[in-house]
């Protein structure tokens, strides 16, 4: 009975330690950081264009004159991109997270883990903070992905930090606002810079069509570009918090079927 205790005390002790061990690892690699990316200060002195930031329908032909230099611009927003290591190791974990014979089925990351294995560094954002604190704006916050640095400044900071100018575009009756020229940003950061967001007032617009002689519009059900809301079928719901939705109908106080509610 001895032996027999003790071989499962030893047992014990050594799943308990094969635990242990795992956790450590596991709250090692949430730990772990992303390598800086920004090998200089960030500096007006060295510029490059950002590829892509003039908006397609800010044209001359729609040009309603300049936005006044103390326009208050509120939530613009630097947005980071990925390396391609990042990117192939996101990907692969997107697929693993939804394969049901990974160990990382339904193993959702935290912002804080996400940052830590595809955000920017700290170091990385604390020179692009730095640059724009020194352009005169506000830093409203900081992404908890560490993938984008929210910030609000006047009209006249905008043009003066990214070397642009902002006007007015008046379209089919809509006054818009946008930079008139594609936006410059220090070279420094400039690889890693995915978009300025934010500076523009063009939005889309929805292209739902008449269904019937009424003249009855489409609903508009749909994940938004502009705002960010995102709309979920019961499916969505179902996979995105990993809860089982129940497929008995419910029946209403006149005692007709309706369909489960979430």
């Amino acid at each position: 009975m001895k032996t027999i205790a003790a071989i499962s005390t030893t047992r014990l002790l050594w799943a308990c330690g094969l635990v242990a061990a795992c956790s450590l690892a596991l709250s090692s690699a949430n730990a772990q950081s992303v390598a800086p990316r920004i090998r200089s200060e960030a500096s007006n002195a060295a510029m490059a264009t950002l590829p892509n930031s003039l908006h397609p329908l800010a044209q001359a032909k729609f040009d309603a004159g300049r936005v006044p230099s103390d326009t208050r611009l509120d939530g613009v927003t630097i947005v980071f991109n990925r390396t391609a290591a990042q990117e192939l190791d996101l990907q692969a974990l997107i697929s693993a997270q939804q394969n049901p014979s990974s160990p990382l089925y339904h193993q959702w990351l935290t912002p804080e883990q996400f940052a830590a294995r595809f955000g920017m560094a700290d170091a990385d954002l604390a020179k692009v903070q730095s640059w724009l604190e020194q352009q005169g704006f506000a830093i409203n916050s900081v992404g908890r992905s560490k993938g984008a640095i929210h910030f609000s400044g006047t009209t006249r900071q905008v043009e003066q930090a990214f070397q642009t100018e902002m006007h007015y575009y008046k379209i089919n009756g809509v006054q818009h606002f946008a930079p008139s020229t594609n936006l410059s940003i220090p070279a420094a950061i400039a690889p890693t810079v995915l978009a300025v967001e934010n500076l523009d007032t063009f939005r889309p617009k929805s292209h739902a069509i008449s269904v019937n002689k009424a003249n009855t519009r489409l609903k508009k059900n749909f994940t938004q570009a502009a705002t960010g809301y995102v709309f979920f079928a019961p499916a969505d719901i179902a996979l995105a918090y990993d809860v089982s939705l129940s497929d008995q109908p419910r029946r209403s106080h006149k005692g007709s079927d309706t369909l489960p509610r979430t």
